[in-house]
């Protein structure tokens, strides 16, 4: 239930503008190129399906123009069907509700068992017909190709200091060898985010520009993520976005190996704030991406663009 907005009050129109946007943006995102868990296995996945509709004190009334259309239709039909006006008028006051509200149902089937219950499952094998693990022999009896030396040599590789490691070791030596100059970075994809954004966007201002980020893989998570970021800038009456003031809402797991779904996305957010009153003219969307074509909006991490005007 939106009570307080009165954009959304006050016209039916607009409220169905914005629902039926924000129906098509999850209709188009079917298509996109989303990442997956690692561990997520997708034979498990269930059928979930969302219906959207929506209510509001003025659902149904017609614009003049609709009113007028209406009228010549019925004059080109030369007949007026009363049960079926009667019909529209009593579905159309049964949807007028004291607010603008959305009513969301979701349905959720399991996935297909393919495999009958009832067959006979293979029987896990028995401990005795197991291979030797670690360094178990057969018998009980501890492997004599592990020595006492070996073991002193991994506790030190993973518990002590590599400080303590004498320079003529000839284990460590070798690892240098192997991994060469290769380290792990401690930077955070908002901190790679930031500093590519730094060095290759000439917009950028350190004055006014934000940054957010969110490790979503999911579409819906991202709209809202990026809606709230609207709404929380825009309802700070003290510090209202200024023109030309970027937010750049970093996303590093959302949509990383497909520019153009990223796009698209970005896309269907600018139909839907073009459907909101209060942000039609007041944004613009543009994105970051690592795989886009040219080399000056080739991102490390999928990065996503507000410019207020």
């Amino acid at each position: 239930v939106i009570p307080n907005c009165e954009d959304l009050s006050s016209s039916f129109r607009v409220f169905d503008e914005l629902v039926q946007a924000i129906n098509q943006a999850r209709r188009r995102a079917r298509d996109f190129v989303t990442k997956k868990d690692d561990s997520q296995d997708s034979s498990n996945d269930w059928v979930v399906s969302i219906n959207c509709a929506h209510l509001h004190p003025q659902y149904g009334v017609q614009t003049p123009e609709e009113r007028l259309a209406a009228m010549k239709h019925e004059e080109e039909e030369g007949e007026v069907d009363v049960n079926l006006q009667e019909y529209k008028q009593r579905r159309d006051e049964a949807r007028r509700s004291p607010y603008p509200s959305v009513i969301v149902e979701v349905q959720s089937t399991p996935p297909p068992d393919f495999v009958s219950r009832s067959s006979a499952r293979p029987e896990p094998p028995s401990p005795a017909s197991r291979p030797p693990f670690f360094a178990e022999a057969s018998d009980g009896e501890k492997d004599p190709s592990v020595t006492s030396d070996d073991v002193k040599r991994l506790e030190a590789l993973f518990g002590m200091s590599a400080a303590t490691k004498s320079s003529d070791d000839m284990f460590y030596d070798a690892l240098g060898e192997a991994f060469g100059d290769n380290q792990i970075s401690t930077t955070t994809p908002l901190e790679r985010a930031q500093n590519w954004v730094l060095e290759n966007d000439p917009a950028f201002d350190v004055n006014s520009s934000t940054f957010t980020n969110s490790d979503t893989r999911h579409v819906d998570a991202a709209y809202e993520f990026v809606f709230n970021n609207f709404a929380m800038l825009r309802s700070q009456k003290d510090t209202l976005p200024k023109r030309g003031q970027k937010s750049y809402i970093v996303l590093p797991n959302f949509l990383p190996t497909s520019a153009t779904s990223f796009d698209r996305f970005a896309g269907q957010v600018s139909n839907i704030v073009r459907s909101i009153p209060g942000l039609a003219e007041k944004v613009t969307v543009s994105t970051f991406h690592p795989e886009h074509i040219e080399k000056r909006t080739r991102s490390p991490v999928p990065i996503f663009v507000a410019t207020w005007k």
